[in-house]
């Protein structure tokens, strides 16, 4: 008897729009948490979507971000898409991070049948497997930490094309078959235009080849139809993975192994970070509703084995992973490909560089492994205990949708968010500034006091937390209080291991002694603390915050009348951390100070003296300085 062909063709299609039903579900729950806040990575780069004004206003903003080394352009150009919706429609901002987080699922879907249509040709089984995969990577709630954090769409943005580059590389292994130079061609193509996007996207795109390389050595053993490009291909993406860790092992011997303005250096970052990792899968797949949230600045950080048993059996546990990955590959290749997989896309983010210890957006791409995983082996479950095994999946599926609901709904409520974080997030000062804000928009002004009073008894090494203990009760006028944590301030920046956060906050209590909200302290007493800051070891404090502390200190000089001084900081500043735009206003005033030939000598020696490689920064570096070269000769012409 033969099959009905339209009943075929809707059972093939039946698991794809089950996930799409699915992924709809998700966007609903997600919309819970549109209204939530912006944190603090979100204002710097969304605050200048405001100056954009038209074609060169927006090209300049896509080309000068600086989070990282490549600029993330692209990222920055999905920004200016929002240019208008900034800063009264907020929520258009989440709801294009979680449309790309929901393409990102279909694309891991796509992933899972590409490689089960290679592995085992076209069965029927491989559609169900890939749509579960997708639908269990989609709804896990970590996720929500790059979904409504506005700029963390550089993480989804980034995975979407990791992952494109990815799909079209399999697809190229598949068409090698029939046709093997258009099926090299595609594969050439999709890692190399896949790896660009990505990385133009977040520098974490990078890992495209490597993560390419991981899938065919473990889970695609024997399909090519050439062993030879098989051989190839692995050499390639074995050669570029190892310049990747030449190239860590390159950064971690320059740092000397201490990270200016973190409180850990590069020995208690690798000792930390095997044991986070077993963190973040225990925190994906078996998720609490307070647990995932932007301030990890306090996540403990592990000082030596001896202290901390459990990191030294986690390093060993992942290094007994890696070591069983590489021999059982050929057994059992989907656990080495979870294992493998996992750690790679952990390579840049989460060893050498000397970024915070935690954050949950690093995962992304990382928990496709694992969801592959934990979906092969249910599906490997013998017969007879089948449908246990799907209904406890598909019971399992239900109470993560359920979680993500009540997740997505706390991001949704800023206010009632802010407290239950600042409970989980332990000694976190951002968190406890974080509430305080929102107390203060509430108009609750002692509950910010009291937030900030129970901060600085939690978290006593905090120097930042003291002082903004000490900005509101300046603000609420209490001299005692003021003092009292004044004095504890400065002794505080006279041992503190690290200076993070205290330039903003220093910055905040002069935008409010200027504005007549806190009357209580001196500008002498302000600047009596940043020069007991500056005073210190240059390892307490990164370039940009020694540079915003000298920042701070002209406009104290400023506020005093004093201009020489005022010009002096500000050359201070530049010095500390050479910014362009601090240099171009920094120019007139040196014209006007010291005349043309010391003007022109900071243009030849400083400002100008180089051009940056990256193409629009030069052009557009090479535009200013011909600029203020030109307003130069019409001065000198006006005074003719």
């Amino acid at each position: 008897m033969k099959a009905n062909p339209c009943y075929l063709r809707r059972s093939r299609w039946l698991p794809w729009a089950l996930l799409t039903v699915f992924l709809g579900l998700l966007f609903t729950l997600y919309r819970q948490g549109f209204s939530g806040a912006l944190y603090y990575d979100d204002l710097r780069p969304l605050a200048a979507l405001s100056q954009i004004d038209g074609w060169e206003r927006a090209l300049h903003y896509v080309f000068s971000e600086i989070s990282g080394p490549l600029g993330r352009p692209l990222s920055m150009l999905t920004l200016v898409w929002n240019a208008s919706d900034w800063p009264r429609n907020i929520p258009a901002f989440f709801a294009f991070n979680a449309v790309v987080h929901l393409l990102d699922a279909l694309l891991v879907a796509g992933i899972v049948w590409r490689i089960e249509r290679l592995r085992q040709g076209k069965v029927a089984a491989s559609v169900w497997l890939a749509v579960s995969v997708g639908m269990l990577w989609a709804v896990l709630p970590i996720h929500v930490s790059t979904t409504l954090i506005v700029v963390q769409r550089m993480t989804s943005l980034s995975a979407l094309f990791v992952l494109l580059g990815l799909y079209f590389f399999l697809l190229g292994l598949e068409m090698e078959q029939t046709r093997p130079r258009a099926g090299g061609y595609l594969q050439g193509a999709a890692i190399v235009m896949g790896t660009l996007l990505a990385a133009l996207s977040k520098e974490n795109g990078l890992l495209l080849p490597v993560l390419a390389g991981v899938t065919e050595y473990t889970l695609l053993q024997g399909v090519t139809a050439n062993p030879g490009t098989r051989r190839l291909r692995l050499r390639l993406c074995g050669a570029y993975s190892l310049l990747i860790l030449l190239a860590l092992l390159w950064q971690a011997w320059a740092s000397g192994g201490v990270f200016p303005g973190r409180n850990f250096d590069l020995k208690e970052r690798l000792l930390t970070e095997p044991q986070i990792l077993f963190e973040y899968l225990a925190h994906a797949f078996a998720p609490g509703i307070a647990t995932f949230h932007p301030f990890h600045e306090g996540h403990p950080k592990v000082v030596s084995w001896q202290e901390s048993p459990l990191a030294l059996l986690a390093a060993l546990a992942w290094l007994l992973a890696l070591g069983a990955s590489g021999s059982l590959r050929r057994r059992h290749p989907v656990l080495a490909f979870a294992v493998l997989w996992f750690l790679a896309a952990h390579l840049l983010e989460s060893s050498v560089i000397g970024l915070e210890l935690y954050f949950e957006h690093r995962n992304h791409v990382a928990l496709f492994g694992p969801c592959l995983a934990l979906v092969w082996y249910i599906r490997q479950v013998p017969e007879k205990y089948r449908r246990l095994a799907i209904g406890g999946f598909s019971a399992y599926l239900v109470l993560l949708t359920l979680v993500l609901g009540q997740v997505t709904s706390l991001w949704g409520k800023p206010l009632e968010a802010a407290e239950d974080w600042f409970l989980a997030a332990h000694k976190s000062p951002r968190a406890a500034e974080h509430l305080a804000n929102q107390y203060l928009e509430a108009g609750k002004g002692a509950y910010a006091l009291e937030v900030m009073e129970m901060q600085v008894k939690d978290c006593p090494e905090c120097l930042s937390s003291h002082l903004q203990a000490m900005l509101l009760n300046c603000m609420a006028g209490d001299a005692e209080k003021t003092q009292r944590y004044y004095e504890s301030a400065r002794l505080l920046s006279q041992q503190v291991a690290s200076s993070a956060g205290a330039p903003a906050v220093l910055s905040a209590v002069l935008d409010r002694m200027e504005g007549g909200q806190c009357k209580l302290l001196s500008h002498a007493q302000i600047e009596a603390l940043h020069r007991v800051l500056l005073e210190r070891e240059a390892n307490i404090m990164n370039a940009r915050e020694r540079g915003a502390l000298h920042i701070n200190l002209q406009r104290i000089a400023h506020q005093a009348g004093d201009a020489s001084r005022a010009l002096a900081e500000l050359e201070k500043s530049y010095a500390a951390n050479p910014d362009f735009e601090l240099g171009v206003q920094m120019f007139p005033l040196i014209l006007a100070s010291q005349g043309r030939a010391q003007a022109e000598a900071f243009h030849r020696n400083k400002l100008c003296r180089s051009m940056p490689l990256h193409p629009y920064r030069a052009y557009y570096r090479h535009k200013v300085c011909a600029g203020l070269l030109a307003s130069l000769d019409v001065e000198a012409a006006a005074h003719d």
